[in-house]
């Protein structure tokens, strides 16, 4: 029997099993694979939350030093996989604001030590339109399915268990908990976090926590131009451009609450397009090489619950990331793990707590 399992292989889940196998504990991963992929690995991999002054300060704690961790998580599994060093593109992030909004923003960069400057997106990409922003030179972005396959190989390489099954029915014991398995059979462990991002309140509701979640499906398009072009991330309300360091460049993304299908379609496709032209015409001639879709664990609040299961001894759950599960994964798998651990988690976990959800 393993001493943890964690339900979920999308960033959480595989940063948590990280942290809780460099402490010596048996980890087994139980993941759905292709039956309930994780969004982590359809999503553009921007190490901010999209605009991040418009979210309240427990998404920030989580959030603001993303890119110095994910630097030095790809410093540790750099040629694993495939990672490289520029998998983590210092691409730096130009946001479109103006007036108050661009003041807000400016304030927001300097209560949490985030360079941040002034400038017109022409200033960073020719030919484009017009427009007044502020821009953040120390924000990059992340290839993430590159990452995640890198963690996967570390994972397995440091003896971490992996299963192919999704979960059905969570059945707590005095200590931890015992787990259906789709395929059949039950595992059981001591410790079990709950991390399977859109499904995971399918989980939790008959522990009896009912959280304000839904599936979200976004879209995303992909273009290739020479390296460079697109020297920054480009975002707007709109949409966003975000570059990799080989010239890729991803076009996003498309929001539907409420629709947990993995298709990519016509119309968002489409839409994606003609947004993507929008902010660099040339685009308007250039077919897209790729389209995908993901679905995110929506929320109707602005960061997420993580911790204890109320009502279980053992159980932990990571839930409601939303857009922002890739970003926010490094800190919150820390407080998870201390949580799960004993330990002393740097950040209040009565922020995130499950213990207020409604029920």
């Amino acid at each position: 029997m393993a001493d943890v399992l964690v339900v979920g292989g999308g960033i959480v889940g595989l940063l948590s099993a990280l942290n809780l196998s460099d402490r010596g504990l048996s980890v087994t991963v139980i993941d759905a694979g292709g039956q309930r992929p994780p969004a982590s690995w359809a999503g553009g991999g921007i190490l901010s939350p999209l605009f991040a002054w418009r979210y309240p300060d427990p998404m920030n704690r989580l959030t603001h030093d993303a890119t110095a961790r994910y630097r030095a998580l790809v410093d540790r599994l750099r040629g694993k996989a495939g990672l490289r060093a520029s998998d983590l593109h210092d691409s730096g992030l130009w946001a479109a604001v103006d007036g108050d909004e661009r003041r807000q923003a400016l304030s927001w960069a300097s209560a949490w030590g985030v360079s941040c400057q002034e400038a017109p997106l022409s200033r960073h990409l020719s030919a484009a339109p017009e427009r007044e922003g502020v821009w953040f030179a120390e924000i990059g972005n992340l290839r993430n399915p590159r990452l995640l396959k890198a963690l996967r190989a570390t994972l397995v390489g440091q003896g971490v268990t992996f299963v192919n099954a999704a979960v059905d029915v969570v059945r707590p014991g005095a200590r931890g908990a015992e787990l259906t398995l789709s395929r059949g059979g039950t595992v059981s462990a001591p410790r079990v976090l709950l991390c399977a991002g859109a499904w995971t309140s399918a989980l939790l509701a008959p522990l009896g926590v009912r959280l304000p979640l839904f599936p979200a499906k976004g879209e995303m398009l992909l273009y290739r131009l020479p390296p460079g072009r697109v020297p920054t991330i480009v975002l707007t309300d709109e949409g966003y451009l975000i570059p990799r360091a080989d010239g890729a460049v991803l076009a996003g993304s498309t929001l539907n609450p409420g629709d947990a299908t993995t298709h990519p379609t016509v119309t968002g496709r489409w839409a994606l397009q003609a947004m993507a032209a929008s902010l660099l015409p040339e685009l308007a001639s250039v077919t897209p090489s790729h389209h995908w879709a993901g679905v995110r664990p929506g929320s109707d609040r602005d960061w997420p619950y993580l911790g204890p299961v109320p009502g279980t001894s053992g159980v932990f759950a990571a839930a409601g990331l939303h857009r922002n599960g890739l970003v926010a994964a490094p800190a919150s798998a820390e407080l998870l793990v201390r949580l799960m651990c004993g330990e002393t988690p740097s950040l209040d976990p009565a922020d995130y707590s499950l213990s207020g959800a409604p029920s």
